[in-house]
Order: structure tokens, then sequence, then C-alpha cells
């Protein structure tokens, strides 16, 4: 029987008659924020059952990742206060009082026993809301260096769950736990990983982020092609985004490349598991799934991250001996060859960093937040039928 399930039914067992946990998760707009929230999801479905309602923002990754699931999705129209204009920002400051009335009728109308805020500007009203309706709340940060989202919201948290040790001090010490980051279920089941081979072509996963990066397709795609114009036969799966494919492919298949070019991958695990190194991004997202699977990588972080907090990442994982770090105004595609075709030569090398990888990974992450959660939902809730007539799936949408 597995775990989730065995966990559910002890849990059943105990308390004779269990109600489903009512969640309301508020985040989104990329897929750090909302991959995480999909692991805690599945996990609080498994341990209890669930009635979810989502708040995101409506953007393509969100309704691309929840279609099909029998979750309520709302959209609230929230406008960012970090790396805008003075008007643009005070727009956004008078137009808050009715954001976050919006989320008070939607948090009275479904009567959640805890509302999580997963990141991004969506989560800040929402957790307010929640606040003043006295519905139990709490955040989760992903990256080492917080972004302002959850530093504003960590006002309105009982519980702040921070991925890296040195994120604490960032947040009040009292409210603050160390959890790691969620893995999706699904990535997770894939953790029996290949052995090197002596022989044969090494394998390289290029992965662009949720939404495909044009610029590290670019470097990547390039460095790619240098080493098979050199000589150096390698296999390579490369997901690029939509926008990316067709110039990828195309590129590979001029200097007759047989790369398995990808927009998205649905099967992430298989696709960990595949590789004998990864060249991507440094979101912690995507950084947990590598340390919770072992796997080595080369990281170039997005320039443009807010607060730097890619780079910081990265240069976590490069001191602990689990990834190699370079800066995207550093390193071009001769230098970037070299570093792969370098690895690849160094079996040993490859297999210490994954070692270091995994040192770092914090599989149980998902469980240690749904526990958190759990104990500390709201224990008096209302009891009779639900008055929310819009659990549906995620082909809903209510616009603000």
């Amino acid at each position: 029987m597995n775990e989730s399930i065995a966990r559910r039914n002890e849990h059943l067992s105990m308390s004779g008659n269990l109600e489903k946990t009512r969640l309301i998760i508020a985040g989104g707009g990329t897929g750090g924020h909302v991959f995480p929230g999909i692991a805690i999801a599945e996990a609080v479905e498994d341990r209890t059952g669930l009635e979810l309602l989502w708040i995101g923002t409506g953007r393509q990754v969100e309704t691309a990742a929840l279609r099909g699931r029998a979750w309520n999705y709302k959209c609230l129209n929230v406008r960012p206060l970090h790396g805008v204009g003075l008007g643009k920002r005070a727009i956004s400051l008078l137009s808050m009082p009715l954001v976050i009335m919006r989320a008070l009728a939607w948090i009275r109308e479904f009567k959640p026993d805890i509302v999580l805020g997963v990141g991004g500007y969506v989560s800040g009203p929402v957790l307010v809301a929640a606040r003043l309706l006295g519905i139990p709340t709490a955040i989760h940060e992903q990256n080492l260096v917080p972004g302002l989202a959850n530093r504003l919201s960590a006002r309105f948290a009982g519980k702040v769950l921070v991925s890296f040790e040195e994120t604490r001090k960032y947040f009040p010490k009292n409210i603050v736990e160390l959890t790691g980051t969620p893995v999706r279920k699904s990535i997770l089941m894939d953790r029996d990983r290949h052995n090197f081979r002596g022989d044969g072509h090494k394998r390289l996963l290029v992965i662009g982020g949720s939404q495909g990066s044009q610029s590290l397709n670019r470097l990547a795609s390039s460095a790619i092609k240098i080493l098979w114009q050199s000589g150096i036969k390698i296999e390579v799966w490369h997901q690029t985004g939509t926008a990316d494919c067709s110039r990828v492919r195309d590129a590979y298949q001029e200097v007759g490349l047989p790369a398995k070019v990808s927009p998205f991958i649905n099967e992430m695990g298989r696709a960990y598991r595949w590789a004998d190194l990864v060249l991507c991004r440094a979101g912690a997202t995507t950084l947990s799934e590598l340390t919770s699977l072992g796997v080595a990588s080369i990281l170039i972080p997005y320039p443009f991250a807010s607060d730097g907090h890619q780079e910081a990442n990265a240069k976590l994982m490069e001191r602990a001996g689990a990834a190699k770090c370079f800066r995207q105004d550093d390193i071009g595609a001769v230098k970037l060859a070299g570093e792969i075709e370098m690895l690849f030569r160094e079996t040993n090398r490859l297999n210490k960093m994954r070692e270091k990888a995994e040192r770092l990974g914090r599989p149980n992450a998902t469980r240690d937040i749904v526990s958190i959660l759990l104990k500390n939902k709201k224990g008096n809730r209302p009891k009779g039928p639900c008055t929310d007539s819009t659990i549906e799936r995620v082909t809903v949408h209510d616009n603000v």
C-alpha cells in the first residue's frame, strides 16, 4: 500500500469520520509558485480529502497546470508594486481595497479551514482578507531571498514556511519553520535513477523554465552545436517553451543533431532520471526537484529575477558542490560547451555532484508542510452544507 494512502487510512481510523480539508491556495504567475502549490494540494487530498479554491492570476502556466482537476479556480487581478513607476504603483494601491473586498467575498463563500499563500502579488490581498475574517493563514517562500510579495504577506501570516535555513532572518522568528520546497509526487515517483554508462553518449537535459527562456535557449543550442560539430556526440532533450520551439528545433536540424525538442515536458520525473546533466535556470522549484532526485546541474540564473533570488539560490548549490553556476553575461557558447564537455569526461566528478545534490534534498518537504497546515487549520468551521455554488473544474474563471 502506498505511504500516502496508508497515512490517510490511519488518520481515518483514528478520527472515525474525517471531514475533507477546505483549503484556499493563493498565488501563481510562474511555475515556481504553481507547482509547489499543486504538490501541497495533492498531499492534502491524499491525507484527508480536499475541497480547494485556487486564487491565481489567470496566466497560462496556471491554467495549463490546473486544467482537468476538480478544483475551483478564480482569478484576482492584482497589479505589482515592485519594479513599476510611481503612477502604476499609485493605481495598484488605490485598487487594493476593491481587490481585498473581492477576496473577502470569496473567502466568506468558500469557508476555508486555512489559507496558504505560495507567492506572487495575488497572495497578499487574499491573506489580508483571511486575517480579517479570523481564518488561519500560512505562506511558503521557495527562494533563499524572499520576494517583496511574501515579505509583505508575512505580516498577515500565522506561519511562514521556508526552503532554506538562511531565509529565516527575513521573517519574525516565532512564526518561521524550515520545511524545504514541495516537489510534485509525479516527480518523486521517479527517484530510482540510472547509473552512469561507461560508454555511449552522455545525456543533457536543457530546461528554460515553465515558460521557456529565449536567451538560455540560444546560449544552450549554440553550445550544443559546437560540441556536436567538434565530434562530441551527446543526446539532448531540450524544453524550450512555446515561442522558441521551432527555432531551436531548426538549429539542431541544421547540424544533423537528433535532439528531442519539446515546448513543455509533462513527465519531468522521467526527464530528470534520463539526464546525466541538467542545464537550467535557478528557480527554487527546479532546484528542489534536482536535489530531491540527486541530479548534477549547470545553473545560469535568470539575471532579472527580483532581488537577485535566482543567483542566491544558484550560489548556495555551487558552494555545496552540487552544481556549477555562471552568470549569463559571464559565459558564452564556447565556454559553456567546454564546461559541458569537461563534466561529461569526468564521470567521477558528476557522480560526486549528484551525491552532494541529494544531500541538499528535502524529499519530505510536502509531507512536513501538510502536517503543519493540518495542525493549524481552523477547528471550529461551521457545520452543514457548503453554500459555495462554484465548486467546479478549472475551466471556470471569475475575474476582477
